[in-house]
């Protein structure tokens, strides 16, 4: 007699806490995106100029990569609960500043820019720790099904804020957008501040050094190619969705609806690679998938330089956000797998300090040579020199023999061969 199936434990059974981590963390990033949103849309609105628009939103980027940073050193001085309810302490506060401005002075390029920096600041303090957070609530065998969620809910949040923030800039005005920005980052406040006691890991006899997580990314070459195809691909896609308002208005369509609607379909096509990540990454090499998707982000790119329909452009921005969501949650998970557990916040800090550098540095130059050539034309030339380079990095790859990417075990370290 055969024995009975054993039922199949879900990863939300499997992980406790998780649900309500992954429900807070989206009310804080819908926040975090119609925040985003509005910066954009009031300094293209003030100045119709792509370069301001960059400088804008690039204050955030420049201000995460720098907190980045130090973002592991303060984690072992302070500990994760204590940094993370701090972040978010401060990012309400900034919230209830700029709404206090934006109410009594009018709003202004400088505050936004000032703000942004400063939020900044505290959202790098805040993704490492939830990314250190969401690694010791997960085992091994949920680490890539949680980080999957985890980038989904960030998706559906850039689905919410853009929709949520063009709506409620419409009706309400800029500053009680602002507040409701602050009342959403409360929940994951509560979340974190339950949840981060069960993760705390002792101190460690020496304090591992930034230095020695970038050693690793010499000689992993997990790592090591994770941090080169990221840095890559943040610099010539990813600025996309900062220029949006420029974007928008290529397309005769400059209003705040339609500028939500439009970075509402990236962020909709990525919820899409919860369905698709674990399938083709258990069937096919991370190496070869990640390629794919952002040589596929580089042919999207020049469909939407090229295209001048709303209805197109919003079908190409889904799987746009399909293509790029698959890589950086690849990445990101790879990045996970490869660090060793005694330099696992500082090997994080460094990876998301490349990243969130080349953003506001594409962003910056998209908006410089969109001022005197348009945005068309760069958004063309940045998907030709992205499908490029991906490809010629694949063709080497497969010439050196080196297409597969090992994968090693959560926390091993250096793989064999390095």
């Amino acid at each position: 007699m055969a024995e009975p199936r054993q039922p199949k434990t879900s990863v939300f059974g499997a992980v406790p806490g998780l649900g309500p981590m992954l429900v807070a963390s989206s009310f804080a990033r819908t926040g975090a995106t119609m925040v985003g949103l509005t910066m954009g849309f009031v300094a293209y609105q003030q100045t119709e100029s792509a370069l301001i628009v960059a400088i804008v939103v690039s204050s955030f980027g420049l201000a995460f990569a720098i907190s980045s940073l130090v973002a592991g050193h303060v984690l072992q001085r302070v500990g994760l609960r204590t940094m993370l309810v701090g972040a978010l302490v401060s990012q309400i506060a900034a919230a209830l500043v700029l709404a206090s401005v934006t109410s009594t002075a009018g709003v202004d390029v400088v505050w936004l820019t000032i703000f942004g920096f400063a939020n900044g600041l505290a959202s790098a303090f805040l993704f490492v720790g939830s990314q250190m957070l969401l690694h010791g609530l997960a085992s091994s065998e949920h680490l890539k099904r949680v980080v999957s969620l985890d980038a989904a809910g960030a998706s559906l949040s850039r689905i919410a804020g853009p929709a949520l923030g063009g709506v409620l800039l419409a009706v309400i005005g800029i500053p009680p957008v602002f507040l409701l920005v602050a009342v959403l980052y409360v929940p994951l406040i509560a979340v974190t501040a339950v949840l981060s006691p069960r993760v705390d890991d002792p101190e460690p006899a020496q304090r591992p050094r930034l230095r020695e997580a970038a050693r690793f990314f010499r000689e992993v070459p997990l790592l090591r190619w994770a941090i080169i195809t990221a840095a890559l691909a943040e610099t010539l896609a990813l600025p996309l969705v900062n220029m949006m308002p420029a974007v928008t208005e290529s397309l005769n369509r400059d209003g705040a609806d339609r500028l939500g609607i439009l970075v509402a379909c990236v962020a909709v096509g990525s919820v899409g690679q919860v369905l698709l990540i674990e399938r083709l990454d258990a069937r096919h090499d991370t190496r070869m998938v990640v390629g794919i998707a952002y040589a596929a982000a580089g042919a999207l790119l020049l469909g939407i330089a090229l295209n001048e329909e709303l209805f197109v452009a919003g079908f190409l921005l889904v799987v746009f956000g399909l293509t790029v969501s698959i890589g950086r949650t690849l990445l990101l998970t790879s990045v996970h797998v490869a660090s060793p557990d005694s330099h696992r916040a500082h090997v994080l800090s460094l990876y998301i300090f490349v990243t969130a550098a080349a953003t506001p540095i594409g962003a910056l130059m998209w908006g410089a040579m969109a001022n005197v050539t348009g945005i068309d034309p760069v958004v063309g030339g940045a998907g030709v020199i992205l499908l490029l380079a991906i490809v010629a990095g694949l063709v080497a790859a497969f010439r050196k023999g080196d297409a597969a990417v090992p994968r090693p075990e959560p926390g091993a370290g250096p793989v064999a061969g390095a």
